[in-house]
Order: structure tokens, then sequence, then C-alpha cells
């Protein structure tokens, strides 16, 4: 009777422990990155019979391969996605994004950043990078803007992001005497620079941490002090604001 009555016992709190154990959570949200990775030459067939035109320029191919058995191919203004099963890779679904390629005034172009955001899971967008330059006088400026498309089911793009400021990199010359560039300590230039950083935190909403940095040359008037900074800032994709609050200096359009 006592051996039964600690059975009972041991069933019962076994319930307790149970009842309020964790929930399972579904796989951490990550980034995925495609790579210029080097596939047989009977994977290459296989992609290319499905998508005649991918064989037209193999050379941009980039590639990532998921846990769940999944191939994804981006070329040029490509994504496509591919099933993996022992019979081969099929293909499973293709998006098509117009690209401008042509420089117009200080635009540079644009490409497909080559990484897979996710947006909740098994939904994913990607990054269209405007690119722009601008060169004067002893300086210029390198800029990147991003907007981000979600891959629907359906095949289509739908953007949700546009035109929020991505990276970029700018000199101001700061010497323009003997005076200056004796004070100037072997530097003449103003620099700044600003890069993003993008985490998903939980589904349709992402976490962008923005960081700027400016070295102010000893020759410099501009008034400006060296100094770094950073914002995180945390968006939600499903009412993303039209432009993120950053600082104005550290939002540089690039475009004028």
């Amino acid at each position: 009777m006592i051996k039964g009555n600690i059975q009972i016992a041991f069933l019962v709190i076994a319930g307790m422990f149970a009842c309020f154990a964790k929930p399972a959570f579904a796989a951490p949200l990550s980034i995925l990155e495609f790579k210029k990775t080097q596939l047989s030459q009977n994977e290459q067939e296989q992609l290319c019979i499905q998508v005649k035109k991918l064989c037209e320029h193999p050379d941009q191919w980039q590639v990532l391969k998921t846990a769940d058995r999944q191939l994804w191919l981006l070329s040029g203004g490509d994504i496509i996605q591919f099933n993996d099963s022992a019979k081969g890779f099929k293909l499973s679904k293709q998006w098509h994004v117009n690209l401008s390629t042509q420089k117009e005034g200080t635009s540079d172009g644009q490409f497909i950043f080559p990484k897979l955001f996710p947006m909740a899971q098994n939904r994913y967008a990607i990054a269209v990078i405007d690119s722009f330059s601008e060169m004067y006088s002893g300086g210029g400026a390198n800029i990147e803007r991003a907007s981000f498309y979600e891959l629907t089911d359906s095949g289509m793009t739908y953007q949700f992001i546009a035109n929020y400021p991505f990276s970029f990199n700018r000199m101001i010359r700061a010497c323009f005497s003997e005076q200056n560039y004796e004070s100037s300590q072997g530097k003449c230039h103003d620099e700044d620079s600003l890069s993003l950083d993008i985490r998903p935190i939980k589904p349709m909403l992402w976490q962008f941490r923005y960081r700027y940095s400016l070295s102010v040359s000893p020759a410099s008037d501009s008034g400006e002090k060296s100094y770094n900074g950073s914002r995180n800032l945390n968006i939600d994709l499903n009412k993303v604001p039209e432009q993120p609050n950053i600082p104005e200096a550290w939002n540089y359009a690039g475009m004028g």
C-alpha cells in the first residue's frame, strides 16, 4: 500500500511539472547570407533546366542553403527558391526586382544586398540598395540607401521600407592655407561615416542600430567636434516610420 501511495505521489508531482513546463518556442529568427558558393556541375544543370535565363550569368550566382533543405539563389535582380530532395532540386518560387544599373547624376545604380531578412517564420524580405557618389575639390562621399521588399508567396514583392539611410563615408577638405597645413597634425580632412546593423527581435519587429563617427581635422573651422554615436531603433514592420529617428547629420541624403 505504501508503495502504491509513493507511485501516485510521483505521478501527481510529474503532472505538476508538466503543467508548469515552458512551452516550445519557434526557432529564433536569423538573417541568412548569400555567398559565392560553388555548385557542382550537376547541381548547376538542374537549376538551369528549370530557369533557363540563370545560365546567362552564372558568374553572378550567390547561394544559400537552409536547414529545412531549401536552396536560395540570387542572381542580379532574381531571387529563386528551390526545394532540395533525394531527387534533386525542384523549383519552388521565384521573384524579380527591376534594378536600375544606369548611372544618372550621382547615382551609381542599384543592387540587392546579399542577405535574407526574416520578418516571421518562413517569411523573408530583401534590401535593394541605391548607391550614390559625390566628388568635389579635396573630398567626396559614397552613400547607400535601402528599400526593403517582402518576398510574398505569390511571387510578388511588396515594399514596406523606402529609402532608409544604410551607410555613407564622407571626406571634406579642411586645409586651404599653409597655416592650415601646419596646424592639421597631418590630418587635412573632416571625415564622417554611418553604418547600419539589423537584428530581428521577434516576428514583425526588427532592431536597427545606427553607428555614426565624426573625425574633425585640427585645422577645421567647421565648429564641429569629433565624436562617436549610436542609436538603437525598434522598427515595427506593421507600421514602419517614413524615416528612422536619427540625428539630421546622420541622415545624409546624397542625392543633391
